[in-house]
């Protein structure tokens, strides 16, 4: 697993560097946060490397696994493939996560059909999405809500990179009108279709 690769590496650049990898229950505040601190400075010490070395595919694998913050691997990552214009990279690393945030949120549409008949879009349009998640109570509305402000969050940002990196405007159409149908909730499972993109095997 590329996670395990890479916390290993991290581990062994903390080692080599005379920094603390390992805490214990009897640690100050203070030594819990050096410790973090130390891990979050290796882990963009061995991000560099592994960019250098054009190990895409595993920072891609480390970013898809969601053990990291986005602002750790996937945000740099996607700068990087934006600067350099890695159009298929970016395509990997970013249409994952929209796709399962769009899936997850038609899943539990169906659910709410299934037991109501019908969506009271409205409704879900006016959830405050932060307050949702921040209560105890769970519904099918706040977690459609939920799920569509997470995608289209992910939408939006990616969006951004697609424009910066002049992606070609067939494709970044593509991207506005799904967009779209997440906001109105009229997306179907056939419309992520065009994003399913994966990088070809290496020979």
């Amino acid at each position: 697993m590329s996670y395990t690769k890479f916390s290993k590496e991290v581990t062994k650049w903390l080692k080599a560097n005379g920094l603390s990898c390992y805490g214990t229950a009897y640690d100050s505040p203070e030594e819990t946060k050096a410790r973090m601190d130390a891990w979050m400075r290796g882990s963009k010490e061995v991000l560099h490397q592994w960019i250098t070395e054009k190990r895409y595919r595993e920072l891609i694998s480390c970013a898809h696994g969601g053990w990291y913050q986005d602002s750790v691997i996937f945000e740099p990552l996607a700068v990087y493939f934006v600067g350099n214009h890695l159009f298929d990279e970016l395509r990997f690393l970013c249409e994952r996560g929209i796709r399962f945030s769009v899936e997850d949120m038609l899943s539990t549409i169906k659910s709410e059909k299934e037991e109501h008949g019908a969506l009271d879009i409205k409704t879900i349009r006016n959830i405050d999405v932060p307050s949702y998640v921040a209560g105890r109570s769970y519904s099918h509305s706040g977690e459609i809500a939920k799920y569509r402000k997470r995608a289209l969050d992910q939408i939006i940002r990616y969006t951004g990179y697609l424009e910066l990196i002049q992606a070609p405007a067939e494709y970044l159409e593509q991207v506005t009108v799904l967009q779209k149908s997440v906001s109105d909730l009229t997306i179907k499972t056939k419309d992520l279709k065009p994003f399913r993109f994966r990088l070809a095997a290496e020979t």
